[in-house]
C-alpha cells in the first residue's frame, strides 16, 4: 500500500494535506523535522509533503538527510510546501532532494493531481518488465555449397 508522509508544525495545514491526500493511500503526519527524521529512518514512504520552516529541525535539515548516502528514503520524492517565497530557499530545497515546490496556501487539487502522478511513476519504475519469451524459431539449417564447375 501507498505510505505519504506529511511534515508541517502548523496542525491545521498538517491536516488538511492529510486529509486530501487520505485517497492515495496510507497517510502518517509528523509535527516538525525531528519526529519526521525518525519516521524516514524506520519506513519507507512513497512521498513526502514537507513544510521548510519548522522551529529546531527545519525542512532543509530533512533534505539533507534524505540525500544521504544509504538513507531507506533516498529515493523517495519530496514536494516541498512553503510560504518562503524567496529564489534562494527554493533553489537550495531544489538542489538538495524536493522535486516540486508549493506556495502556501497550497491548492490542494494541484496537490492531490501532482501526487497521483508521482506515485503512479514512481509504481510503474516499480513494476519489473516481463522477460521476453524466448524465440521458438527454428533455426535454418545450413544449406549445402554447390560445387562451383571447375575452369579448366
Amino acid at each position: 500500500m501507498t505510505c505519504i508522509l506529511v511534515i508541517d508544525d502548523d496542525t491545521a495545514i498538517r491536516g488538511m494535506f492529510v486529509r486530501a491526500l487520505r485517497p492515495l493511500g496510507d497517510v502518517e503526519e509528523a509535527n516538525g523535522g525531528a519526529p519526521a527524521l525518525r519516521r524516514l529512518a524506520a519506513r519507507k514512504f512513497d512521498l513526502v509533503v514537507l513544510d521548510l520552516h519548522m522551529p529546531g529541525v527545519d525542512g532543509f535539515s530533512v533534505l539533507e538527510s534524505l540525500s544521504a548516502k544509504g538513507g531507506l528514503n533516498r529515493d523517495t520524492p519530496v514536494f516541498v510546501v512553503t510560504a518562503d517565497e524567496s529564489q534562494q530557499a527554493r533553489i537550495r530545497a531544489l538542489r538538495r532532494h524536493a522535486i516540486f515546490l508549493l506556495s502556501k496556501p497550497v491548492n490542494l487539487a494541484m496537490l492531490v493531481s501532482l501526487a497521483e502522478s508521482s506515485l503512479k511513476k514512481a509504481a510503474s519504475r516499480a513494476t519489473p518488465i516481463p522477460d521476453k519469451p524466448a524465440s521458438r524459431a527454428t533455426p535454418i539449417p545450413e544449406r549445402p555449397q554447390a560445387d562451383k564447375p571447375k575452369k579448366d
